[in-house]
């Protein structure tokens, strides 16, 4: 059984479901329409009566990203800020740290990615072609800011213990004034 709990302008879906370990978990997912939170109520409520849910559950950081573009992104994000950022995961984020599973990623591994980004060669964001110029510093921090994002929601949908992004360093960048 599902329930609707609103909390300031958002409306939160909260349901129980069986872990894999056999215990008992409450689920929180947010929604800023309630039209959405009532569609994924009976969604929810529907595949529990037939006996087919389960639990959306995050493995790898690609399978995190995917869900968290779904239910934040597309809510959440203007029409060029969504096309920027999921350019971003799918050049930058998804072929390198992709296949990472999630209790893996830490700061030190996030932080060895962005030196490791700043060495990758960067993709045209027109015609997603590689260019023969390597990653600025400007892209590795709005690549930090998506992460940074994903898994602040992570820690809020209990998929993660703690944001591996917050306490990461970032390559040094300077703001470069247009012609």
């Amino acid at each position: 059984m599902a329930s609707i709990v609103k909390r300031n302008n958002r409306y939160c879906v909260v349901y129980t479901y069986k872990h894999t370990n056999g215990t008992l978990k409450q689920k929180w997912e947010t929604f800023s329409d309630l039209a959405d939170a009532k569609n994924r109520k009976k969604e929810v409520e529907y595949k529990e009566s037939v006996g087919t849910f389960v639990a959306p559950q995050c493995r790898t950081l690609k399978d995190l990203l995917t869900e968290y573009v779904a239910l934040y992104g597309k809510t959440k994000w203007a029409l060029s800020t969504y096309q920027s950022n999921t350019a971003l995961i799918s050049n930058y984020i998804v072929p390198l740290i992709g296949s990472m599973k999630l209790q893996d990623l830490t700061t030190r591994v996030i932080e060895g990615y962005y030196q490791r980004l700043l060495k990758y060669e960067a993709v045209d964001p027109m015609c997603g072609k590689r260019q023969h110029q390597y990653v600025s510093p400007g892209t590795v921090r709005s690549v930090h800011k998506i992460l940074r994002s994903a898994f602040e929601q992570a820690v809020k949908w209990e998929l993660m213990e703690k944001n591996p992004c917050i306490y990461a360093t970032l390559p040094k960048y300077t703001a470069k004034k247009r012609d």
